[in-house]
């Protein structure tokens, strides 16, 4: 739904029929009594998604940004945070089957166990394919989910390796020491699989014609699974919310007496319309 706010009046966007890929260019009268025969012109440029045959949510088409998005950044590191955390709050209250936590281990946890585990890393002795395949892979999807706000090579680097420290001094810290070989292995082999990898893969999927289909977003998905996680957890909080002062349509001057009614001047020159500003108001859900 979209609202446009201008010269005193509230102009809702009509309804749009399930199969209409573009909104039609709509008439809106001015509210205001002052304005005469002034008009609106206003588009429907809100509905490009569906234009595309896409779902309102995750970019899956990968439409190119022109600059970082610091505030999606910031909204995915606290959506990290947070997931780490219910995980661990699922774990706890799981039975010892799943979380191999048992009763007196839980009873007996506290701070200063966290404390030692990020004061002292250490050359963890896990599977290699935990540490040089599990690792590399979530370093890569850190990497593309930085990629897709829009930052450069090098900051989605460094993103990734922010990731990781976070995951190594959080949620895993609350289990076992801090892993020395995870804090490098995660970023650096992360960024080639992402760069090298993940990148093209996702180029050749995008560059497909016509709608994605079921296979195509899988391969989206697992490439980017932290992105197409937040991107949903941003429709459940209401943040694809947008409220922004933009132009929402023209507006024709009006005609004074003695002006020539056909071309809108009195010299002959034609009428310009002249674009009006207000806010615009959307909601996706």
């Amino acid at each position: 739904m979209a609202i446009g706010i201008a010269g005193g009046g509230f102009h809702p966007l009509p309804a749009i029929a399930a199969d209409s890929a573009v909104m039609s260019d709509v008439v809106w009268r001015q509210s205001s009594p002052q304005a005469g025969n002034a008009f609106f012109l206003l588009q429907g440029s809100a509905l490009d998604d569906a234009a595309a045959g896409e779902s309102p949510g995750y970019n899956w088409r990968g439409a190119s940004v022109d600059q970082p998005d610091w505030r999606g950044v910031r909204r995915d590191v606290s959506y990290f945070l947070g997931y780490q955390f219910a995980a661990i709050a699922v774990l706890y209250v799981a039975p010892e089957s799943i979380s191999g936590w048992d009763r007196e281990q839980k009873r007996n946890y506290s701070f200063s166990k966290w404390r030692n585990n990020v004061s002292k890393p250490v050359w963890d002795g896990d599977a290699w394919w935990v540490n040089y395949i599990t690792h590399p892979y979530w370093g890569g999807a850190y990497y593309i989910q930085a990629r897709e706000r829009g930052l450069d090579r090098a900051q989605a680097f460094w993103y990734s390796a922010l990731l990781s420290t976070l995951f190594e001094y959080g949620a895993e810290a609350l289990a076992e020491p801090v892993s020395a070989q995870d804090l490098v292995v995660t970023p650096v082999v992360g960024f080639l699989v992402g760069e090298y990898l993940f990148t093209p893969l996702r180029a050749r999927i995008r560059a497909k014609p016509g709608k994605l289909d079921w296979s195509d977003k899988t391969l989206l998905f697992v490439t980017d699974p932290l992105g197409v996680i937040s991107a949903q957890t941003d429709r459940w909080l209401g943040v694809e919310t947008m409220l922004r002062w933009q132009p929402i349509g023209m507006q024709t001057p009006l005609l004074a007496d003695g002006m020539d009614h056909a071309s809108g001047s009195p010299s002959g020159y034609p009428r310009s319309a002249v674009p009006v500003w207000g806010l615009q108001f959307r909601a996706d859900w």
